[in-house]
């Protein structure tokens, strides 16, 4: 005769102490009462799946500034920016952020997408003395140099690479200045003699 195989190993393991601590009855008990807590809980449970689960949003950058706590005469300019920030009005590009971090002593870091960068706006607005902010809010609706960014970007590449290695530039003046065919008295070889 063959032995027949158990269909949960496993689950016979785990119950065979369980078994032999707390006996049969109240091991039996306890899967009742685990039975009928699930039965009562199971339509609160599937309610709940049911609600679409809310993705998260970031907030926008007025919100943002609405969640602080200020006085309403240093609020009121911090969500005009904060709105014009929204609209790209205010900063309009990541290169305008960045250069506005920049020239504000703040390291802005890698901005991969410019709204993930008002936090850092939004701390140096907070440093600013009032009457800065005020002049700040005044101003024309693009504020930041969104024509030169890319040229200040450029700048300050260009400049890293002289920094770290003799540029292109530096190298063909060098070249030209040791121009075999220009002799130092300044007749050329093999040329017209020059007139004195």
């Amino acid at each position: 005769m063959t032995e027949k195989k158990s269909k949960h190993p496993l689950l016979k393991s785990l119950l065979a102490p369980l078994l032999q601590e707390w006996g049969y009855e109240t091991v039996l008990h306890c899967l009742d009462e685990v039975h009928a807590e699930r039965a009562y809980r199971g339509p609160l449970l599937s309610e709940q799946e049911r609600k679409p689960t809310k993705e998260y949003r970031r907030p926008s950058a007025l919100e943002t500034v609405g969640r602080l706590e200020l006085a309403m005469d240093r609020k009121e300019p911090l969500q005009a920016l904060a709105s014009r920030f929204d609209a790209k009005t205010f900063l309009p590009t990541a290169s305008d952020v960045r250069h506005f971090l920049e020239m504000r002593g703040q390291d802005p870091g890698i901005i991969k997408q410019r709204q993930d960068s008002f936090r850092k706006v939004l701390d140096v607005l907070l440093k600013m003395p009032d009457d800065e902010l005020m002049l700040l809010r005044a101003s024309g609706p693009h504020v930041g140099p969104t024509q030169l960014g890319p040229l200040s970007d450029a700048i300050k590449a260009t400049s890293a690479a002289v920094r770290t290695g003799e540029s292109k530039a530096d190298s063909i003046a060098v070249e030209k200045s040791v121009d075999p065919r220009v002799n130092p008295g300044g007749d050329r070889r093999g040329g017209d003699p020059v007139s004195s």
